[in-house]
């Protein structure tokens, strides 16, 4: 009997010694923090999500080779886009922001660059936060440091990732096998450049106040505590500033400094008078771009939150920077301060909200089919005449998908009452019917052509069955020398008409099928794109500008990849909300809502359907 006991002794102790030894092994092949190379799963989107501090390190002691500038911050920084200042500076740069850094983080990550990489350029991005915080939860696993960056021991930083708690290899695996190809709340960084991957949040509906106002009113509150005021850390960030400054003099790096867009909730938590010290502080130490406080600050829709501006807004800023006059901006947005300008810079009381007219708009957009004397469903040459006459006395005035795109990204000019009116599909009674009535009173409209039925003005396709008739690239040429047309897209093939097609995969939409795998949706999308893309560039001389959804349906993964093909423009036919153009913000244009014009219909009553009201 007491021979048994021993073996279970024994049993239980080289059980907990095996247990010992496998979670550690667990840890470091799974690597939730990716500090052991991530040998298994080599995701480092989501080992940044679960400490930014101390995966990009990791990450770059492999790839540091293909960078040869940094941009260094907080989270704010993320919106700094590091492809457009390789752009501006003829550089390589990527992203080290990460969340919860502050001075102290910001100077050891620059301390570690200058001194074990190439470093050509530093951006240094401060965001306020840094005079009240300061050196914080710098033990908590999700925020420690690497050890080549803050000095402590390797063998003992690497011994506490093999011993966390093995539930962290556990979390990853799980969300492993519920990822997407989207990026989830689990693996929101872009590994290649280090920013944020903020594809879903944008391609959100950002142009109406009151959408947006809903689906992030909570977002935008910002803690007031009153030592704020007090700029508790304000020496030990002009010490760590001092010290950059002079580490990059020292080794010839070009350093830039940028205090980037605040909301003005956060701006109201500092005020006035402790803004001035902190920067008149900075302006003794280094020249600095100041794009904290603008018209912007005082409208949510260009920022996400209380503490981070849109990718859109930080464009802006390097537009500014680099004096892009191709890029929007307000005319109040940035300034560049100097340890002369500063006193006078801060003087300036803090702007306030500017009028909405001056940078947004109101555009709504009228869709129309086939115009026809005698078919049904079919509106006829008389109603369209007395639209357009109806529209001209109610003082609209029409413009096409270039326009309002110039307008959001250029900021250009749009009419006090800009009207889109919009064909789909191509029909040749765009050509015949609609096009005359255009020009016989100085309107304009935009047809979305579906290009697979271009010139086919007899069947379908290949088939023989009957459809009604398209125009033809001749045509379209005709139409567009005129100036009173454009001609867009309404995909090349994803429009299908299911009773004339064969095969299992008939798209009738641009939406996935049933069932579909991303990777092999992504794929025939972007060839869809690519294949009109090409014929319209060869047909019309260049190419597309806006995409008028089939069936006017559409999902998140189907806004981002038209976007990122380069279409800045997208049409749906909701009406749930208005077209609310903002200068500035590129997401204003997706998804653009419709109003459908039906036979029957009188010229006052498309006036009042535009109005916002309803047409009977």
């Amino acid at each position: 009997m007491e021979h048994k006991r021993k073996l279970s002794l024994w049993a239980r102790i080289v059980l907990m010694a095996l247990v010992l030894l496998l979670y550690p092994a667990l840890n470091m092949l799974i690597d939730p923090f990716g500090v052991f190379g991530d040998p298994v799963f080599d995701w480092y989107s989501y080992n940044e999500y679960n400490n930014p501090r101390a995966a990009k390190i990791a990450w770059l002691e492999e790839h540091h080779g293909a960078f040869d500038s940094y941009i260094i911050g907080s989270s704010c920084a993320a919106a700094i886009n590091p492809l457009e200042l390789n752009e501006y500076m003829d550089a390589r740069f990527y992203n080290l922001f990460s969340y919860g850094s502050d001075m102290h983080n910001y100077r050891a990550n620059a301390t570690y660059l200058l001194e074990h990489y190439e470093v050509k350029n530093l951006v240094l991005n401060l965001n306020l936060t840094e005079v009240s915080e300061y050196d914080i939860r710098k033990d908590d696993i999700h925020y420690r440091t690497h050890a080549l960056v803050s000095g402590e021991s390797l063998p003992l930083f690497y011994l506490r990732y093999a011993l966390c708690a093995p539930k962290y290899a556990v979390d990853k695996v799980q969300c492993w096998l519920k990822d997407t190809w989207l990026p989830q709340e689990f693996d929101c960084f872009d590994v290649a450049t280090g920013c944020y991957d903020k594809r879903v949040r944008d391609v959100e509906k950002v142009g109406d106040p009151a959408v947006y106002e809903t689906a992030h009113g909570g977002d935008f509150q910002f803690y007031a505590d009153p030592a704020l005021r007090e700029l508790p850390h304000l020496d030990q960030c002009i010490e760590d500033l001092t010290a950059i400054r002079d580490l990059c003099a020292e080794r010839g790096v070009n350093l830039l400094v940028i205090c980037s867009p605040a909301y003005a909730a956060q701006l109201e938590a500092y005020g006035q008078e402790a803004l001035a010290r902190y920067k008149t502080a900075v302006a003794q130490v280094v020249d600095f771009w100041d794009f904290s406080a603008s018209s912007v600050s005082w409208d949510s829709r260009y920022f996400y939150d209380a503490s981070h501006f849109r990718n859109a807004v930080g464009t802006m800023a390097l537009a500014e920077i680099f004096g892009n006059d191709e890029i929007y901006r307000p005319a109040d947005f940035g300034t560049l301060v100097t340890a002369e300008n500063c006193a006078d810079h801060c003087r300036r009381p803090l702007p306030r909200a500017e009028d909405p007219g001056v940078y947004t708009r109101d555009v709504p957009i009228l869709m129309y089919h086939h115009f026809s004397e005698d078919e049904d469903g079919a509106v006829t040459p008389g109603e369209f005449a007395s639209h357009l006459e109806a529209l001209a006395e109610a003082g609209y005035t029409p413009v096409f998908m270039e326009d309002l795109a110039d307008y959001v990204h250029r900021g250009g000019p749009l009419p006090d009452k800009p009207v889109c009116i919009t064909f789909d599909d191509g029909y040749l009674s765009n050509y015949e019917i609609a096009w005359p009535l255009l020009e016989q009173y100085g309107m304009k409209a935009t047809i979305f052509a579906i290009g697979s039925s271009v010139g086919h003005d007899e069947f379908y396709k290949d088939t023989q069955f009957r459809l009604t008739p398209h125009f033809g690239y001749d045509q379209a040429r005709e139409m567009l020398a005129s100036g009173a047309v454009d001609i867009q897209s309404h995909s090349y093939d994803l429009h299908q008409w299911e009773p004339f097609e064969s095969g299992d995969k008939i798209r009738t939409s641009a939406l996935p099928l049933p069932g579909e795998r991303e990777e092999d949706y992504a794929a025939v999308l972007e060839r869809d794109l690519e294949t009109y893309e090409q014929e319209r560039v060869r047909e019309l001389g260049e190419g597309f500008t806006a995409l008028a959804y089939p069936g006017g349906y559409y999902d998140t993964l189907t806004e981002v990849l038209i976007h990122q093909s380069g279409i800045p423009v997208t049409l749906s036919i909701d009406t749930d909300r208005r077209n609310v153009l903002v200068r500035g913000l590129p997401q204003s244009l997706y998804a653009l809502c419709r109003w459908n014009v039906t036979p029957g219909m009188t010229g006052n009553e498309v006036v009042t359907m535009l109005a916002g009201g309803q047409a009977r």
